[in-house]
């Protein structure tokens, strides 16, 4: 079965312009798996008993040449297309209800870890709760192969503080989003929109540590953004395919006032 939500862009999710930001449309999708999860008995309160939770090790989201603003109604629908031994796939896309238009889609790879050991569990006891869709949003569930490097435009140091962290004690998921964006210029994020993400999670990272987060470009358009620990290990990898942002939309016609 599908599971589907309705949300309201806040002015917390968005960019200038008043356009929801890519970090915004993580939020919400993970927020409909977790609550997907809880209607299935299978949140992170519910695994915790058996010492058991979530983690997210890669996402992709292809966002279309469409403007969602503060104000607008947003609908996530999401569900499992596939069970391996060790991961759930869900798919997803995002509506704006005011435009009718389907503006993200993508999938994800989660798997269990059991949370003393550190280790993943077999999905078998999950899998027969879960009903799965076969219906895929991307051509493979197979894990993206990122680009070793490309050209060097920056780096710079990110020391761990309390507000990456997340209920687990280390470092949120979304924080890393946030983290490597800091790599790029203002002018450059001013004048382009991300059309495409796909982020890939390795290794968790704590408070008081130091991230060497480097910006590579690997396309005319294209570029990787790598986030790693002071050892050398990547704890976080992200891939995105930028456009230049062209709009002609008045903002004062669409955002809602209440």
């Amino acid at each position: 079965m599908k599971y589907s939500h309705r949300y309201n862009v806040t002015s917390a999710d968005i960019y200038k312009d008043y356009r929801i930001s890519a970090h915004a449309v993580l939020l919400y999708f993970q927020e409909s798996f977790a609550r997907y999860m809880a209607c299935l008995r299978l949140g992170a309160f519910d695994l915790v008993k058996e010492r058991k939770m979530w983690v997210i090790t890669e996402m992709s989201a292809d966002m279309a040449p469409a403007d969602t603003f503060w104000g607008d109604d947003i609908e996530v629908t999401i569900w499992v297309s596939e069970i391996s031994l060790l991961r759930v796939y869900a798919d997803y896309y995002i509506v704006n209800l005011r435009t009718g238009e389907r503006v993200v889609s993508g999938s994800s790879s989660w798997s269990l870890m059991n949370a003393e050991t550190r280790h993943l569990e077999p999905t078998e006891a999950v899998a027969k709760k879960i009903a799965v869709v076969p219906e895929m949003m991307t051509e493979t569930h197979r894990k993206m192969r990122f680009p070793k490097d490309g050209e060097l435009l920056t780096r710079i140091a990110h020391k761990v503080n309390r507000t990456d962290l997340d209920f687990n004690r280390h470092v949120n998921n979304r924080s890393y989003l946030k983290i490597a964006m800091i790599t790029s210029s203002d002018r450059f994020i001013a004048q382009n929109r991300a059309r495409k993400m796909i982020i890939h999670w390795q290794h968790e990272t704590y408070l008081e540590e130091t991230l060497a987060c480097s910006l590579f470009q690997v396309g005319d358009s294209t570029y990787l953004h790598r986030l790693a620990k002071e050892d050398g290990t990547v704890a976080a990898e992200i891939l995105s395919v930028w456009e230049p942002l062209v709009s002609d939309v008045d903002v004062a016609e669409v955002v809602i006032r209440k």
